[in-house]
């Protein structure tokens, strides 16, 4: 399975890809710096799952995923951002994310990683 990780922050992508690579059956196609990178990374290396910020330069998480939703429908897009909110949550679903990971959970790698297998195997 392959991941795009989206996130103006080099620090965090870095831990991220880190994290993933840990698992042997994921492997970390690219990562972008923010939400127009994204979409380039995106026809470009067409990824299985994209991870996505909110908070970024050029274009923001919302209007990614927005884009994201309508050139390449079948990706699924999962927002993981500190900021978290019932209404953001709405709005990232209404754009075109199936789930949002906060930042701020006690082990958001591990939450993360949960979702995406659940997103990969849905029946289990």
């Amino acid at each position: 399975m392959s991941i795009l990780i989206v996130d103006d922050n080099a620090v965090m992508r870095r831990t991220l890809r880190t994290f993933f690579e840990q698992h042997s059956d994921w492997a970390v196609c690219g990562e972008a710096v923010d939400g127009l990178d994204a979409i380039q990374k995106a026809q470009q290396l067409e990824p299985d799952i994209i991870i996505l910020d909110l908070s970024m330069p050029v274009m923001n998480g919302f209007e990614a995923a927005r884009e994201l939703s309508r050139i390449r429908p079948s990706i699924p897009l999962l927002m993981f951002t500190s900021a978290l909110s019932p209404a953001l949550k709405q709005e990232a679903r209404a754009v075109g994310c199936v789930d949002v990971i906060s930042k701020s959970d006690q082990q958001p790698h591990h939450t993360l990683l949960g979702r995406i297998n659940r997103l990969r195997n849905p029946g289990n």
